[in-house]
């Protein structure tokens, strides 16, 4: 697992990601579907690559080491094997993944507002 601490922005995002590789879990239902490795993280969403295929529009439940597990869904597929998903959480939990990610990457500031906060 590694944290480089490295700020990905896009213009027009709404959130911050993180590069963060650590190893992932994708649930469906109970039983472990697919794992693969993250690729970036923000308190919106991740992006990760899987090692089986998963579904455009499909909720899976995404088990992130050293942040947590949260419903999600696939919102788009690029490169191949990999995935861009939306956490389906409400904003308490997004405040939480600010403070999960504040603490590992040592940033303060993190939230809804990072784009105009930190610069990429």
């Amino acid at each position: 697992m590694t944290n480089d601490n490295k700020q990905s922005g896009v213009v027009g995002r709404k959130s911050f990601r993180f590069d963060y590789a650590a190893p992932v879990d994708i649930l469906r239902g109970a039983e472990r579907y697919s794992f693969g490795v993250m690729i970036n993280v923000s308190r919106g969403g991740a992006a990760f690559r899987a090692f089986a295929p998963l579904q455009t529009g499909v909720a899976y439940t995404l088990c992130i080491r050293g942040v947590g597990a949260y419903p999600t869904t696939v919102v788009r597929r690029f490169g191949g094997d990999c995935y861009a998903v939306r956490f389906d959480v409400e904003e308490a939990v997004k405040r939480r993944i600010d403070k999960t990610l504040a603490a590992l990457f040592g940033v303060q500031n993190q939230g809804a507002n990072a784009k105009t906060r930190f610069s990429a």
